[in-house]
């Protein structure tokens, strides 16, 4: 079965290296690390010693996972961490939360050879895997040399759980390897209890994104500048699609050009979720009779009717300059991206019928009415109109929201207080391990 795993993962990896060198993907560099290899830079930082390892796959996992990492950082100021991802802007977000207190890396290949390198590496005291993180490789090797391993802030979305379940008596497996889950929800607990997970070992602490979300807001000094720099008046209205997926642009865009005959000062700003997607973004725009504008570059003197956001970490910024915000990777069979950043911000959010990967977040906003969500794209335009027509209506909804956001803070705390047995543990290190 490892073969057969290995060959897949290779043949997958050839399939997507075209693709990825051409859109630039990653630099030589985290190609190297991917392989296992770690610049002197890196190995120097560690210095040998046992690391703190936390892995989140991209943008959004390490931005969940930030609380957790500054808190982990404050209470082992002695013990060098290392924050892994997978992709380039995850890259440059992770190296952003360590604020140089820790070591941003390229998670390697789930290959034996690759993972061999890294493990020797690294040297981590704890591997700590960041929501659906469940690399087979990794699990196996990091256990053979007896280091401790939990998966932090865990999900199963309905999706992956009937893909899993293919290969349930192989993953059985590896999930017995596993120290702890820590899940987000009651529904994830039972979807990783029913693949194989040791019952004593799968706890629920809530979702740490709740936490992230309260550290993303932005300070009124720095929207004030960033309204005037845009040239915005109070009389503009604003709707912002955050991390947008191909198919979606041309939805909002179509809104916007019906919306703007009764709503003259309305704008629309989008922020592709992937920035490879900037040209085709704007051709969208384009062909949809507007001048794109790419917002890093607007002054006030600026005019512009539909901005791009062509930076990451900066959305929620924009997202405190909404009027209505939409939730993009949800009118897809994506499984939408995080509503949170938003929601703690006050807004008066719109998602589409894909939110499996935030399932029971949505649930609980549906249920308090702090969200609205959408059967189709045809729904967009006239619940756009009524939420711009009703302001009081809608500024109810983002009070809604910012209350529950307190209301279910807290994941955090709860996390490291089951890390804590976990994390005084010792790996005891094979004979010639690194």
């Amino acid at each position: 079965m490892w073969i057969f795993y290995e060959l897949l993962l290779l043949l997958g990896f050839l399939l997507y290296l075209p693709k990825a060198l051409w859109r630039r993907r990653l630099p030589h560099r985290g190609w190297s690390m991917r392989l296992g290899r770690y610049p002197t830079d890196v190995t120097h930082a560690l210095q040998g010693r046992n690391t703190l390892w936390v892995h989140a796959v991209s943008v959004g996992e390490v931005l969940s996972a930030k609380p957790l990492i500054q808190e982990l950082i404050r209470r082992y100021p002695e013990q060098p961490l290392v924050l892994s991802t997978v992709t380039h802007s995850g890259f440059d977000v992770a190296t952003k939360a360590v604020e140089g207190k820790g070591v941003p890396i390229y998670f390697p290949l789930d290959m034996r050879m690759a993972v061999t390198r890294a493990l020797d590496a690294i040297r981590p005291r704890a591997l700590l895997l960041m929501e659906s993180e469940l690399w087979p490789m990794m699990i196996w090797l990091a256990k053979a040399r007896d280091i401790p391993i939990a998966v932090v802030n865990g999900r199963i979305s309905g999706r992956a759980f009937r893909r899993y379940g293919w290969i349930r008596p192989w993953l059985k497996g590896m999930l017995r390897r596993v120290d702890l889950f820590l899940m987000q929800s009651q529904i994830d607990a039972d979807r990783i209890l029913a693949l194989g997970a040791p019952a004593q070992r799968v706890k629920v602490t809530g979702n740490s994104k709740w936490d992230a979300s309260r550290g993303t807001r932005p300070t009124p000094t720095e929207i004030t500048a960033l309204a005037s720099r845009l040239g915005l008046r109070q009389e503009d209205r604003v709707l912002v699609g955050g991390s947008t997926h191909r198919g979606e642009e041309q939805v909002l865009l179509h809104a916007f050009q019906t919306l703007r005959s009764t709503h003259p000062t309305l704008r629309l700003i989008v922020a592709p979720r992937h920035l490879e997607r900037l040209a085709e973004v704007e051709g969208l725009i384009r062909h949809a009779g507007f001048t794109p504008v790419r917002l890093l570059q607007a002054t006030p003197s600026t005019s512009w009717e539909v901005g791009v956001i062509d930076t990451f970490g900066q959305l929620a910024q924009y997202y405190d300059l909404a009027t209505v915000v939409f939730i993009g990777g949800s009118l897809i069979p994506h499984g939408g991206q995080n509503p949170l950043e938003a929601v703690s911000l006050g807004k008066p959010i719109v998602y589409g019928p894909s939110m499996d990967n935030f399932a029971a977040i949505s649930h609980q906003l549906l249920a308090h009415h702090a969200a609205r969500q959408i059967a189709s794209a045809e729904e967009l335009t006239p619940l756009f109109k009524e939420l711009l027509d009703h302001p009081v209506e809608a500024q109810a909804m983002g009070r809604r929201g910012q209350e529950l956001t307190e209301q279910f803070c807290g994941a955090t705390q709860r996390i490291l207080e089951a890390l804590t047995p976990l994390l005084a543990r010792h790996p005891t290190w094979p004979q010639g391990y690194g």
